[in-house]
């Protein structure tokens, strides 16, 4: 399927225009479907009822008329009002950049939770434009993009989605009590947690996978070279050096994100708002890499997680535009998963954080209980088990306080 694409520059816009839709370009290629034109217009604000000026539209029409495309994708959110008008007007099926990452959603979403909170944010972006798009159902007779996947007259219909949206909310909040009772389990253990952040595709799973394989960990989590590839919150434990850490791995961020979406997906990213330490995972190689930190301190800050200590990764630095690049007031790393580079500084310094704790793995001999209530007293136990020569506890201790139990650390007598 072919397109074309619709954008808007007003002098106002925090984004610039070619970047915009080289970046809507990239989108919608994620659906097969191949740009063949970009049309944009520069104005003081887009049109209220059409978006674009009325010239502009009529070039567009001729366009598409003479090329024989059917479809037209606008660059932002528009109104109900506003994709009514533009199919009236151009007599194809439209839809917006909204719709567009909703859709590549959909077809990303693995887990019941990332489901769920999918369908919330369709429902929510659905609700005003449910009757506009039963009738485009009606036109296009239930075959184009608009309709979405399996929608029928009732499922766009607003009182179903009112309900549906109730129902989902409750599901949630349940999940979501979970989740948060998980969190503080990991919290009172004592075991730092990390999160990878970043811009879709800057290579966080990626980054994740580097780190697991390289610290005995075969447990990877899905990576692929495509945007939105993560969906939902993946977690593993981390051993490094005696410093254990609880590594996460979150959804990507990028321009213009619907509210809703990102309101739907809290529970994902509550994971980074709980965070003790954020890696902003950042793609060096691209053009427009101060357009896409920005976007991810601004949604860090949408989330309540902008006060969460973070290091700037510098990734994909065999490919870096400029070895120049300056991230100011933050640390940061240049970083390659092809190359390895600074893998160690990356793990030694996400230790370095946390440097007051160690991790242990203790045989006490039954004689020696006070070492074991210095350990109940001091440290933080996970594990604790009574065995035929001695009580084995696994946890974390005060790096100063090591010296005591450091006898009995099972890891330091077999080293």
């Amino acid at each position: 399927m072919k397109c074309v694409l619709v954008g808007v520059s007003t002098k106002n816009d925090r984004y610039d225009i070619e970047y915009s839709l080289d970046e809507l370009t990239n989108l919608v290629s994620t659906l097969d479907i191949q740009v063949d034109k970009i049309f944009y217009q520069k104005l003081d604000k887009p049109n209220a009822k059409t978006y674009l000026g009325k010239g502009k539209l009529d070039e567009i029409k001729m366009y598409l008329l003479v090329n024989d495309i059917n479809l037209v994708v606008f660059n932002d959110e528009l109104t109900p009002s506003q994709l009514r008008n533009n199919q009236e007007i151009l007599g194809v099926e439209c839809i917006d950049r909204s719709y567009v990452i909703l859709t590549i959603f959909e077809e990303r979403c693995q887990t019941s939770m990332a489901k769920l909170e999918l369908k919330l944010a369709k429902d929510y972006y659905m609700l005003p434009r449910c009757e506009l798009l039963k009738q485009e159902e009606s036109r296009i007779g239930g075959g184009g993009i608009v309709r979405g996947k399996g929608e029928t007259t009732k499922e766009l219909d607003r009182r179903h989605l009112m309900s549906e949206i109730i129902s989902i909310q409750r599901k949630l909040k349940d999940l979501r009590e979970k989740n948060k009772t998980q969190v503080l389990k990991r919290k009172e253990k004592g075991i730092p947690i990390v999160a990878l952040v970043g811009y879709t595709n800057a290579g966080k799973s990626t980054t994740m996978n580097t780190i697991l394989e390289n610290t005995n960990n075969d447990k990877k989590v899905y990576a692929e070279d495509k945007v939105f590839a993560t969906l939902s919150t993946s977690s593993r434990h981390v051993l490094y050096d005696k410093f254990e850490f609880i590594l996460t791995d979150t959804v990507g961020f990028i321009s213009k994100m619907p509210p809703y979406l990102i309101n739907s997906f809290y529970s994902t990213l509550e994971e980074v708002k709980n965070a003790d330490l954020i890696i902003h995972v950042v793609d060096s190689s691209t053009n427009y890499i101060n357009e896409q930190i920005q976007v991810v301190m601004d949604t860090l800050y949408l989330i309540g997680a902008s006060n969460v200590p973070m290091k700037f990764l510098l990734n994909k630095w065999d490919k870096t535009i400029s070895e120049e690049l300056l991230i100011n007031g933050y640390e940061y790393i240049p970083y390659s998963n092809y190359t390895k580079l600074n893998l160690d500084k990356l793990l030694t310094s996400i230790k370095n954080e946390f440097d007051y704790i160690f991790s242990v793995k203790l045989l006490i001999p039954y004689k020696d209980g006070k070492t074991t209530s210095i350990m109940e007293s001091i440290g933080k136990i996970t594990k604790k088990e009574y065995r035929d020569n001695g009580v084995y506890i696994e946890g974390t201790i005060p790096k100063d306080k090591y010296y005591l139990v450091k006898t009995y650390d099972l890891d330091h007598i077999i080293n």
